[in-house]
């Protein structure tokens, strides 16, 4: 299937760079500005390093690509579009959360099969340290990618969930891929198997399907490189803070800080980003029915 996929991914280069920090998105129409706001965050705290940013998607637009030229312009950072077929994965199992793009991270380790290592990142992480020291990380011979658990409480159930040995499950928005190891094992063909067979059963589909495959095979690494936070309406939500070495700040669940009824103190580092980037001039999400208007918050305008 790998060979099939691949003979239909159009690569677009845009900006190259030299360099083999390689990071990847896999994003639908709906998360392509907001990685957008992601590769501005990382940029900011790259300092001396160059990274090369990849992009797969069935929807990339001309107005996305112009956005994303006025960030990389002048910029020694690399940037590659990767346009797919739309009907990429449509027999596999999505969700009012999980669309199809889910499952675009099974191709980024197949379009750049000769790197030594790749990192895949969700598209709803703002960067607020220096991201070089992940690939500062050893990697035993056995180890095929660097990850962090989902949150603590929730691990032993999802764990159980899936028929995993032991209790640890991690989030698969964020992995540092041994290119190599995972393309000599085939994890990306055997996780479409996989999802072909029991995807229907998955509750988290791709990531459920990941933790299968790579258990005892990944390194548990420091919360800080996908520090998770579930925006929540209630008092603690609307002011807590995340520690100061946090490095990538991972907005999971339904609520995002891009939506208008979501105020929480956290949310500010993805609307600081948003003022002054090329989205600046496109409107939050309005709330769709009164239940989500969360009436008593206070809206921001970007």
């Amino acid at each position: 299937m790998d060979k099939e996929i691949l003979n239909t991914i159009n690569s677009q280069h845009l900006f190259p760079s030299h360099s083999d920090r390689h990071i990847f998105f896999g994003v639908d129409g709906k998360f392509i500005g907001h990685s957008l706001i992601t590769i501005m965050s990382i940029i900011k705290h790259a300092n001396d390093v160059r990274y090369h940013f990849h992009l797969i998607s069935s929807e990339i637009s001309a107005v996305d690509t112009a956005r994303l030229e006025k960030i990389f312009a002048g910029s020694s950072h690399g940037l590659t579009l990767h346009h797919i077929q739309d009907s990429l994965f449509s027999a596999f199992p999505t969700t009012e959360l999980f669309t199809r793009a889910t499952y675009y991270r099974f191709l980024a380790p197949l379009i750049l099969p000769h790197a030594a290592k790749l990192l895949y990142l969700d598209a709803d992480m703002v960067c607020l340290n220096p991201l070089d020291e992940l690939w500062q990380i050893a990697m035993p011979a056995d180890v095929i990618a660097l990850v962090v658990g989902e949150i603590q409480a929730l691990q032993p159930q999802l764990a159980e969930k899936v028929g995993l040995r032991g209790k640890r499950y991690f989030n698969a928005g964020m992995m540092l891929i041994d290119v190599q190891k995972w393309n000599r094992e085939q994890i990306s063909e055997r996780a479409f198997n996989l999802l072909n067979e029991k995807g229907k059963q998955f509750q988290y589909l791709d990531q459920d399907a990941l933790n299968t495959l790579l258990e005892d095979r990944v390194i548990f690494t420091e919360t800080r490189f996908n520090t998770i936070n579930m925006l929540s309406h209630d008092d603690s939500g609307y002011t807590q803070d995340v520690p100061k070495n946090t490095c990538l700040l991972h907005y999971a669940g339904a609520d995002k800080p891009w939506q208008r009824w979501n105020q929480q103190h956290v949310g500010h580092y993805y609307r600081d980003l948003y003022q002054i980037s090329p989205l600046a001039d496109v409107s939050f999400e309005t709330p769709k029915n009164r239940a989500t208007s969360k009436e008593n918050v206070q809206i921001f305008v970007p």
